[in-house]
């Protein structure tokens, strides 16, 4: 039974990425049609404010470059224009309108109810080519939706890539800038699944500042299962995405099922890329409202992605239809992150700091081996952590990696540190809340972590027999503890070693607060690990500290 799912959920997939490269086919055959005019960007200047504002933030990027510029045109498929403009283009979508039949409407799609819409519609994929970039440039009190026309029967609005080669000679990035996307389809059409699709290719997507409401599967769906080791050659690294300061939207869906919610904001599955980095980033995205779960990361061995300071509020109460075509074992949460089961394979890093994680379900699902670099992060749920395939050791890397991913966290400017130790300490801790009655800690749900996670309230793993303490001292049974002595948070990290201002600080030699076992400090002070092994941590920590400073004055 299960191989026979198996065989269904290839042969969906199958279906699903094949009809793109039907699409491409079929825009070579059909009939002559008149090619949008382009022309050197910077002579579209004066056109309107949109446009002026999108060539002055962008101008860098569009310098000496050919730009198309487009009017909404509800009389026309504008994926049919689009795919018709020469690759290398800077496709701008103005506010105005083609016709005097078309009214701009106030927005039902915008987080911002006071801008109006104007609406972009289209019957077939958007192919985009090397190089080309799509950016709304709307007036100041507009917005640029594209959205789906009666007749459009596909699973997705623009695709990226191809399914079976990564066309190494196309390198240029694609931008997709300023646009809401609002997918919506009558009841029982199951076509809308992903807005953005990307395959096998050798460029880089961004997609940033815009506005995706979810459709049935994902907002952007990255999926190459081609094999390449990316570190032999630097021009040929492969797919990359960068989504950045988007607000991603779910809610119920217009379907024929009680409750159904959309599958979630990104999937990224790049199982056969080995070694890949700095060509993944999710970084400072909103995503709100109902979903299976925020993200998913399958990794080849070696690969890296970045997560940084991204807010993620969402409810993953109710059914969510990709369920139905047994794809994916079904979960419910934040983000899922898996990695590689290759013997003796480097494990996929994922960095994760300064995300703020609240669902209703689980923060964050791992499975398969995978190594972790966690700080600065805020997980609330019922549950913390799932760990799935238990017979394989997610491992926690150095936190203090990501220190200044979470320097750019917005401070709190009544907060007093004892010390830049303790500040740079404190930063990199994590926080976790329970909800609904929930009496899961921390570490609830992780199981033969290697190294070690640290959050306000307890380490993980919390077995921690085989560290012996002793508070303000430096103990020989201290100096046995390989998992401490290696930790940068103690002897490694340059901020408390090299940090002059350590040394020297007679508020760390002379601090009876410090010195005093009973370890006291001032309301006012930093928050500090709260349970009695970050307490010890921060504790040996200075007496460390002291030792050293103690030893260079003498």
């Amino acid at each position: 039974m299960i191989k026979q799912q198996h065989y269904l959920a290839q042969l969906i997939a199958s279906v699903f990425l094949l009809q793109p490269l039907s699409l491409q086919a079929q825009s070579t055959t059909s009939p002559a049609s008149t090619v949008p005019t382009t022309a050197l960007c910077e002579s579209l200047r004066g056109q309107t404010a949109g446009v002026d504002k999108r060539l002055d933030e962008y101008s860098n990027l569009v310098r000496g470059r050919n730009c198309t510029l487009l009017n909404a045109d509800q009389t026309r498929d504008m994926a049919e224009l689009i795919n018709r403009i020469p690759e290398n283009t800077v496709i701008l979508l103005s506010s105005n309108t083609a016709t005097s039949t078309m009214t701009p409407s106030p927005s039902t799609a915008s987080p911002l109810p006071d801008k109006i819409s104007v609406k972009y519609g289209i019957e077939n994929y958007i192919v985009l080519k090397d190089g080309q970039d799509i950016i709304g440039a709307a007036d100041e009190a507009f917005e640029i939706v594209i959205t789906l026309r009666p007749n459009y029967r596909h699973i997705g609005m623009i695709w990226v890539g191809a399914t079976d080669n990564f066309n190494f000679g196309e390198t240029k990035d694609s931008h997709i800038s300023h646009i809401t996307f609002l997918p919506s389809r009558p009841m029982y059409a199951w076509s809308d699944i992903i807005i953005v699709s990307a395959a096998c290719s050798n460029r880089r997507l961004i997609v940033e500042n815009n506005v995706f409401h979810l459709p049935k599967w994902a907002a952007v769906d990255l999926d190459c299962r081609e094999s390449l080791d990316a570190s032999i050659d630097p021009t040929q690294s492969g797919p990359g995405l960068r989504f950045a300061n988007n607000t991603v939207i779910g809610d119920t869906l217009n379907v024929p099922i009680t409750d159904a919610i959309p599958g979630e904001a990104v999937f990224i599955h790049l199982p056969a890329i080995k070694n890949q980095s700095q060509r993944l980033e999710i970084i400072g995205n909103t995503l709100q409202g109902k979903m299976a779960d925020a993200a998913e990361f399958i990794l080849g061995s070696g690969t890296r992605v970045n997560i940084f300071r991204n807010k993620v509020n969402i409810s993953n109460s109710g059914f969510a239809p990709r369920d139905a075509l047994g794809l994916r074992t079904p979960r419910r949460g934040g983000f899922v992150l898996t990695g590689h089961t290759e013997n003796n394979a480097e494990r996929p890093l994922f960095n994760l700091a300064g995300n703020q994680i609240q669902v209703t379900a689980t923060a964050l699902i791992v499975k398969a081996p995978l190594e972790l670099a966690f700080a600065c992060n805020h997980l609330q749920g019922h549950s913390p952590w799932r760990q799935i395939e238990e017979q394989f050791s997610p491992k926690a890397a150095d936190p203090f990696l990501l220190r200044n991913e979470c320097e750019r966290l917005t401070p709190n400017s009544s907060v007093v540190t004892a010390s830049p130790a303790l500040y740079a300490i404190n930063q990199t801790i994590n926080t976790w809340t329970a909800i609904k009655g929930s009496t899961a800690t921390a570490c609830s749900g992780l199981i033969n972590l290697e190294d070690h996670l640290y959050f306000d309230s307890e380490v993980c793993p919390v077995n921690m027999t085989n560290y012996a303490f002793v508070n303000n001292a430096v103990s020989s049974t201290f100096s046995n503890s390989s998992s401490i002595i290696n930790s940068s948070y103690v002897i490694n990290s340059s901020s408390i070693i090299n940090s002059s201002s350590i040394i020297n600080s007679s508020s760390i030699i002379n601090s009876s607060s410090i010195i005093n076992s009973s370890y006291s400090m001032d309301s006012s002070i930093s928050k500090v690990p709260t349970s009695s092994v970050g307490k010890a941590i921060v504790d040996t920590g200075f007496g460390i500290i002291i030792t050293l400073a103690l030893l260079l004055i003498l």
